[in-house]
């Protein structure tokens, strides 16, 4: 029987243990604050950025937000960042990323990708400015930390939709199956962002080649025991591996292997609705759909043949926006 994860009520769980580790901050006069920019002609990240405040106030997270237009300079923008980067109460940085049809729509021949680089290479790291300010894990310098497989040694985040990612199939091998590791499985993520399809592609590869161990004060969502998925393989002769696609490339594997039998785990990111149905996956699988702003996954073809799935809405966007929050609460460690 397929097990249809709540990410509300498992987001409720960890904001209890969050709102205790911010007064616990507090107690020793440190307070979380984070500063967030958004665009008003983009509604969603009106929405989002309204959901991220609301939930940070609640667990004793300060958050202040601004609103800039597409048509505002970006040298504006840019100055307002760095004043961020130059205020001490500010912990945190995120600049809420604008879907790219939106930009265009109102910058007509515009370059998003060089827009959007000439805002997050503006966020302070230790690399650019001695101190982590990107809580959200988008800023080049945490994304070529995460390539490298250095970002925790460098008291860097992952992207908080990938954190999130990492924490309901951390979650599933607590409460479910205690034998599962996404480690010892072949993993397909479909969707090659920087919000979620490459850091989690580089972080899982990462962890699978390397059998790097992860530092107790960063990532806790990453701490599956690579010790004994080593073992695992070695004891089962089986080489696991991670596979990122964009949808071309999800295309590809459906022309030449029929289906998506080979990956138990199927991570699918592109917003197009029932791209993933029950004919074209395993028994057993484990789908984690963040499509958005509809679901991937065809959840009712895929009930009783799917292990876990993750429905769109309250399943990855509630872990999302606390993920965000326990990002927060990880940088504080970077200033004591």
């Amino acid at each position: 029987m397929t097990m249809i994860f709540n990410g509300e009520k498992l987001a409720k769980q960890k904001a209890l243990k969050l709102k205790s580790k911010a007064s616990v901050y507090r107690a020793k006069g440190i307070q979380a604050k984070i500063a967030a920019i958004f665009f008003k002609e983009d509604a969603a990240s009106a929405l989002y950025t309204s959901l991220k405040k609301q939930t940070a106030e609640q667990l004793g997270i300060g958050y202040q937000a601004k609103a800039f237009s597409f048509a505002t300079p970006i040298k504006e923008i840019q100055d307002y960042l760095d004043i961020l980067n130059q205020d001490s109460t500010i912990t945190g940085i995120i600049i809420q990323k604008p879907w790219t049809k939106k930009w265009l729509e109102a910058v007509p021949n515009g370059d998003f990708a060089k827009w959007w680089f000439g805002l997050v290479s503006h966020i302070a790291t230790k690399k650019t400015h001695g101190i982590n300010k990107d809580v959200d894990g988008l800023a080049p310098a945490t994304l070529e930390a995460i390539k490298r497989g250095t970002w925790m040694q460098e008291q860097m985040v992952l992207p908080a939709t990938a954190r999130a990612v990492l924490s309901i199939l951390k979650d599933y091998r607590a409460n479910v199956d205690q034998d599962f590791s996404y480690l010892t499985e072949n993993v397909l993520i479909i969707g090659q962002s920087d919000l979620l399809g490459k850091p989690l592609y580089w972080h899982i590869k990462n962890m699978m080649q390397t059998g790097s161990t992860v530092p107790g004060e960063f990532g806790e969502a990453c701490r599956i025991s690579v010790a004994d998925a080593h073992t695992h393989n070695v004891v089962s002769g089986k080489k696991c591996e991670v596979k990122l696609v964009g949808k071309k490339g999800f295309d590809e594997i459906i022309e030449q292997k029929g289906s998506l039998s080979d990956f138990r785990v199927i991570v699918s990111a592109t917003g197009q609705k029932n791209l993933i149905d029950g004919s074209i996956i395993a028994a057993h699988s484990l789908l984690i759909d963040v499509g958005e702003p509809q679901g991937d996954i065809d959840l009712p073809s895929c009930l009783n043949k799917a292990d876990f799935i993750t429905p769109v809405p309250n399943g990855v966007g509630p872990m999302t926006v606390i993920s965000l929050m326990a990002n927060a609460l990880d940088l504080l460690k970077s200033v004591l």
